[in-house]
C-alpha cells in the first residue's frame, strides 16, 4: 500500500511519530512523507529537520507559507497549500492519504485531494475546540475521509453524527500516547545540559495559543496570562504559538516579557518530542491552551490549568482545571493545586497502543 503522510509543523510531528515507526518497519506499507506549513520555514527554525534527525526521509517540502498572521495572509497560504498539493496529487498514485486534526493547512492540502478520489485516514476527528476556528477545519476533513481513527467513544460519536454512519469509524485512543512507551526521558541533569534550564526548580510546562474565533480577545487574554505568570512564583518553560493568526502578538508578550525576567521565564521555539515529555514529566503541572495538556497529562499524573475557550468542548480528564483567561482565576488554581493531592486517574486518551490497532485495521482494508 503506497501512503502519504502529511504533516505541517511541529504539533502534529509527536502524535505522528510512533505511527511513521510503524508504518516504516513493515514491509506491507511503501511510507511517503510530505512537509509542508511550518516544518519547512526557517522562521519556525525548520522543524522538518526531525524527520531526518530521526531516520525518516521526507518525499516532499512544500513551502506554502505566506509571512503574517493575518486572516489574509492565512486565506492565502489555504489557496497556495491547495495549488501546491494538487500538484503532488495528480503526479503521484498514493493508496491513502493519513491526515491528522483540524488545522487550515490540512484542510487544505486534503481538499486537493478530492478530486483525485485518493482514500483519506484522518486521526482525531470529532473533536471540539470552541475557541478556534479549527471545528470547521476538523470537521470537513471528516467528511473528506473514508478511515476515521478517533480518541474517545464520545469523538466516535460526533463522527457518526457528521458522516450519518459509523462504518470505517474506529476508536483507537491517542496515538501521542504510545511514545511514552517507547521513548527514554531526559533526566533533570541531561534536560539542563541541552536546553540550560534547571529543572530542579519548581517549573511549570507552558503554552500559549491565540484564540481564533474571538480574535478582539486575544490581546487582553496574554495579558491577563502574562500578569497571572508574573505573581506566580514558579520557573515557565514556554513553547511558543504556532502559525494562526493573531500568533505574532503572542509571541511578542511572551518575548518581551521573557527577556525581562531571564531566570523566571525559558522561552523555546521547540523541545523536541523527548524534551517536551522530559520537560512534562518534570513539571509541577501544566499551564495554557494546548492540546498536550488535556491528551498527554494525565498519562505523567500532572494537573493541567487550561485557560480560556480554544480547547473548549474536548473531551478533558479529571486532572484537567478549566479556567477564563483572568489572571485571578488563573493564579487562584495554581494556588489551589499546590494543595491538591497527586493526581491518580486514569487517563481517558487510551493506553498507548492506538498504532498497533490502526496498522491492524490498514491491513485489512
Amino acid at each position: 500500500m503506497n501512503i502519504a503522510l502529511i504533516s505541517c509543523g511541529r504539533s502534529d510531528y509527536s502524535i505522528y511519530l510512533p505511527l511513521m515507526k510503524k508504518l516504516k518497519a513493515d514491509s506491507n506499507f511503501n511510507l511517503d512523507i510530505i512537509a509542508f506549513g511550518t516544518h519547512v520555514s526557517r522562521f519556525y527554525d525548520r522543524t522538518v529537520n526531525k524527520f531526518y534527525q530521526d531516520g525518516f526521509d521526507v518525499s516532499y517540502e512544500v513551502e506554502s507559507i505566506v509571512l503574517g498572521d493575518s486572516s489574509e495572509a492565512i486565506s492565502s497560504s489555504m489557496g497556495l497549500t491547495i495549488v501546491k498539493f494538487s500538484s503532488i496529487w495528480a503526479k503521484e498514485n498514493y493508496d491513502l492519504i493519513i491526515v491528522l486534526g483540524d488545522r487550515y493547512e490540512m484542510f487544505s492540502a486534503i481538499a486537493a485531494s478530492v478530486p483525485f478520489n485518493i482514500p483519506v485516514a484522518h486521526l482525531h476527528g470529532g473533536e471540539t475546540t470552541l475557541g478556534a476556528i479549527d471545528d470547521k477545519f476538523r470537521h470537513c476533513i471528516t467528511s473528506m475521509s473514508k478511515f476515521h481513527f478517533v480518541t474517545t467513544e464520545s469523538h466516535k460519536k460526533r463522527v457518526a453524527e457528521i458522516l450519518g454512519h459509523s462504518q470505517h469509524v474506529h476508536n483507537v485512543g491517542a496515538p501521542a500516547l504510545d511514545n511514552l512507551n517507547e521513548i527514554e526521558f531526559l533526566t533533570k541533569e541531561e534536560f539542563q545540559k541541552e536546553w540550560g534550564i534547571d529543572l530542579n526548580k519548581p517549573t511549570v510546562l507552558t503554552t500559549f495559543h491565540p484564540e481564533t474565533v474571538a480574535l478582539e480577545k486575544n490581546e487582553e487574554y496574554i495579558k491577563e496570562f502574562i500578569k497571572a505568570i508574573d505573581q506566580i512564583d514558579k520557573q515557565f518553560v514556554i513553547t511558543l504559538p504556532n502559525n494562526d493568526t493573531m500568533g505574532t502578538l503572542i509571541r511578542d508578550y511572551l518575548k518581551e516579557y521573557g527577556a525581562s525576567h531571564p531566570n523566571k521565564c525559558h522561552l523555546v521555539e521547540v523541545l523536541g518530542t523527548v524534551g517536551y515529555y522530559s520537560c512534562m514529566k518534570h513539571c509541577e503541572y501544566l499551564l495554557g491552551n494546548s492540546s498536550s495538556g488535556i491528551i498527554e497529562a494525565a498519562s505523567f499524573k500532572k494537573y493541567v490549568i487550561n485557560v480560556g475557550d480554544r480547547q473548549k468542548g474536548r473531551d478533558a480528564g479529571e486532572n484537567v482545571i478549566h479556567v477564563e483567561a483572568d489572571h485571578n482565576d488563573i493564579i487562584e488554581t495554581a494556588r489551589r493545586i499546590d494543595k491538591l493531592p497527586e493526581f491518580t486517574g486514569e487517563n481517558i486518551y487510551g493506553d498507548g497502543t492506538a498504532t498497533k490497532k490502526i496498522v491492524k485495521i490498514l491491513k485489512q482494508a
